[in-house]
């Protein structure tokens, strides 16, 4: 970057009055050591060290957060202490400049070594002891580039090219060059290129854009200066540069317009101002130094000239006006700004609609009554009709109530901030849908959530999912609407038109788009289906399932047609990817259900008599325990054991003896007839019943109900020691659950009353209660 004005002494602008305050300063002191200091900060300082600074901004944003006046002090709200200049830093004007740029300030506080405030250096101060020059020195092609650079093929149409100039709303369009490094600008076509071959043509617009582009194209680097891209621009008569990085790919393209849409009105007024001193200077040293009036008429001939030269190639409107927005002055761009001139437009309000109006005269006045530069942005209605985007900065000269400021054209910024925008929201709809897929395992949830952002960002009339059916049909299975007379979730479609081939293309990733239902070529079914169901206007994304058609993601515009865009149909691809991963996850969730609900009936199954294992007892008695303890009620636990058992293994084989095992089971399960009670298989001939809010005599019951069904069955037992027929002895154990017993003595009590009936002959049961 070449150097800033020689002798520049930033040490002699420092501001070495001011007023300090302690970290413990109170809100009242903080907002009379801002005024004493004409508002552009206030340091901080204890025991002669600076701690840190407060700008108005601070405060503003102390009181936005919701904090009292009573609860600010200096402290609170203060920057940090790195926001400050040390002497040294004096030195480098290049230096301070990137520091104001990087900190956001008007004002930075000058420490010494010793961490002393020397003062306070202001932007304002700073910037008034440049000269004119140093604005486009100091700025970098980075700074005001436009990043969006429409291209076009050389093979393109110049019928094709106009189309994407009037579509994107350019002056001028790339032609790129496809190399190993990437893309290489390789020509430009402007709106005059394209009218000059309209013109040798004779009215007729033929022909390609290579063979009517420019080339080759003037480029720069984003590290260039404004100042070295002024020159190019005399140097070749061009009004446009693209801008390349290292490897000569495209990243931006400046134009003259451009150049000097970063300059403020400060800067823009200041390079007024200084030009004004010098002509007056160059004037009077003229009139001191010759004598003849030919001689200083020419001088001063020459110094308006140059002027008005740089004025002419402002890319603003320079204006004088009063409070009333009366022009007293406005230079001739305001005819590239507006399509009138001068003397056409006094009053600039006649253009601008009422609601940007009253915005735009708020926001001036107050900016005025702050004693401060004004910058607001309002419409204008353009002599062709259309509506533009005007930057309106300035600032009141007190002594004339005259204010003074430039009219920028923004309308391409806005425009790009809406695009920005847009993509922005976009890009947060399809992270929020797979942040939804990553989280939640719902497949409904996140399709719902799906249709219904894509709906709030569309504004169309509905957005649903379509699900097919196994008879070729489909439902509705979630959707979003802007009305609930759009409402058709649910209902079952049969489209007789949707064929093999249909599928077939939607297999393949292709979409369906349809901008007006009554003028597009479609199958008559189709058309009939589609007004049936209220639509005038539809966009349809596939949702792929592996190698499989699971749906449709469809977009509806009910009210009127619609011309859909290509970004609205990039958008619901977007999404459909995520959507497909969705579905892959949910049937992978319900297999593992399955799996795991698999699983968990073999872990607590017996596998021989199909009723609860020891795992399942112990798990159950403890819960039925712990709930029949809070809830003061009674639990009875039941041990039975098959008499003889051994011996009838040893007689009959252990094949008949397994099935008089599931015998026993399907008896236990016969005999319990409450929902809560149940029977287990314990061990080896060893059934227990779990018998929750039973008191004994139920108990006792249930037992009696089990003898009778085993006498009932009648199974023969050669070896019994009892009698001829198959038996059991039983150990009931009965109490209300209460410390300090734990399910572990129910147990051994039920054992131990089984054991005393197996003693006194089998046969029986033995009960306890406790």
């Amino acid at each position: 970057m070449e150097q800033l004005s020689l002798g520049l002494n930033l040490q002699a602008l420092v501001q070495a009055q001011l007023v300090v305050i302690a970290p413990t300063g109170s809100f009242n002191e903080i907002l009379r050591g801002l005024q004493n200091n004409q508002g552009f900060g206030l340091v901080v300082e204890e025991q002669g060290q600076f701690q840190g600074l407060i700008t108005q901004r601070e405060v503003i944003r102390a009181l936005g957060q919701g904090m009292s006046p009573e609860e600010i002090t200096a402290s609170k709200i203060m920057l940090p202490p790195d926001y400050c200049l040390r002497l040294n830093d004096l030195d480098d004007p290049l230096a301070v400049l990137e520091r104001f740029r990087y900190f956001g300030v008007d004002a930075l506080a000058v420490v010494n070594n010793s961490g002393g405030v020397e003062g306070l250096l202001t932007r304002q101060a700073f910037r008034e002891s440049l000269r004119p020059v140093d604005l486009l020195r100091i700025k970098r092609v980075a700074e005001v580039m436009v990043p969006d650079v429409v291209t076009i093929a050389a093979e393109a149409s110049l019928q094709e090219a106009a189309a994407l100039m009037t579509e994107r709303r350019v002056t001028s369009l790339v032609v790129p060059e496809a190399t190993s490094s990437g893309l290489l600008p390789r020509g430009i076509i402007t709106e005059k290129d394209i009218f000059e071959a309209l013109h040798s043509q004779g009215g007729v617009l033929s022909g390609t854009v290579g063979s009517t582009m420019s080339q080759p194209v003037l480029t720069v680097t984003p590290d260039q200066t404004l100042w070295q891209v002024n020159h190019l621009f005399k140097e070749h008569g061009v009004r446009r540069v693209v801008v390349v990085d290292a490897k000569g790919q495209m990243v931006g393209i400046v134009t003259q317009s451009n150049l000097l849409a970063a300059i403020d009105i400060t800067e823009a007024q200041g390079v007024i101002q200084v030009l004004t001193r010098e002509l007056n200077q160059a004037t009077a040293e003229l009139r001191w130094q010759l004598s003849r009036q030919q001689a200083i008429t020419v001088a001063i001939t020459e110094s308006e000239q140059r002027y008005n030269t740089l004025i002419s190639h402002l890319p603003v409107a320079i204006y004088r006006r009063d409070r009333l927005w009366q022009f007293h002055y406005v230079s001739d761009q305001i005819y590239d700004l507006t399509g009138y001139f001068p003397q056409e437009l006094s009053d600039l309000r006649r253009i601008i609609p009422p609601a940007d109006l009253a915005r735009a005269e708020r926001e001036i006045e107050q900016a005025i009554q702050q004693q401060r530069a004004y910058s607001t942005t309002y419409r204008i209605q353009h002599r062709d009709g259309c509506f533009r985007w005007l930057s309106d900065r300035g600032q009141l000269n007190p002594e004339t109530n005259t204010l003074y400021g430039v009219l920028l054209d923004v309308s391409e910024q806005k425009r790009t901030e809406e695009r920005l925008k847009t993509a922005l929201e976009r890009e947060i709809i399809v992270s929020t849908i797979i942040q939804d897929i990553r989280q939640s395992l719902q497949l409904e949830e996140i399709l719902q959530r799906a249709v219904t952002s894509i709906q709030q960002l569309l504004l169309s009339d509905r957005v649903l999912i379509y699900r097919f059916l196994e008879d070729g049909s489909g439902i509705v299975a979630v959707e979003a609407t802007s009305s609930p007379a759009y409402a058709i979730r649910g209902q079952i479609i049969h489209d007789p038109c949707f064929s093999r081939e249909t599928a077939q293309r939607f297999l393949e990733g292709r979409t369906l788009t349809i901008s007006d239902v009554n003028q597009a070529q479609l199958q008559d079914c189709y058309r009939e289906l589609l007004v049936g169901l209220q639509v005038q206007a539809n966009l349809v994304v596939p949702l792929l399932h592996g190698q499989t058609l699971w749906g449709l993601l469809i977009a509806h515009q009910c009210s009127r047609p619609r011309l859909w865009q290509r970004e609205e149909l990039f958008l619901l691809q977007r999404i459909a990817e995520p959507l497909a991963v969705a579905l892959q996850q949910a049937e992978m969730y319900q297999a593992l259900e399955q799996a795991n609900a698999n699983l968990q009936q073999m872990a607590y199954l017996d596998s021989l008599t199909d009723i609860g294992n020891r795992r399942y007892f112990d798990e159950l008695l403890a819960k039925e325990w712990r709930r029949c303890r809070r809830e003061h009620c009674p639990l009875s636990l039941v041990l039975l054991d098959i008499d003889c058992f051994k011996a009838y293994n040893d007689h009959y084989g252990h094949l008949q003896g397994d099935e008089v095992l599931r015998q026993v089971a399907q008896i236990l399960e016969c005999c319990l007839q409450r929902a809560g009670d149940v029977a287990a298989r314990f061990g080896g001939e060893e059934f227990a019943l779990i018998l929750p809010n039973t008191t004994q005599g139920g108990a006792i019951h249930v037992v009696e109900k089990v003898r009778a069904a085993l006498a009932a069955a009648n199974i023969p037992h050669a070896k019994s020691l009892v009698g001829s027929t198959l038996t059991a002895s039983f150990g009931i154990a009965t109490t209300v659950p209460a410390a300090p017993h734990l399910p572990a003595d129910l147990l051994r009590w039920a054992d131990q009353c089984l054991y005393k009936a197996k003693s006194l002959g089998r046969d029986r049961w033995i009960a306890k209660e406790l």
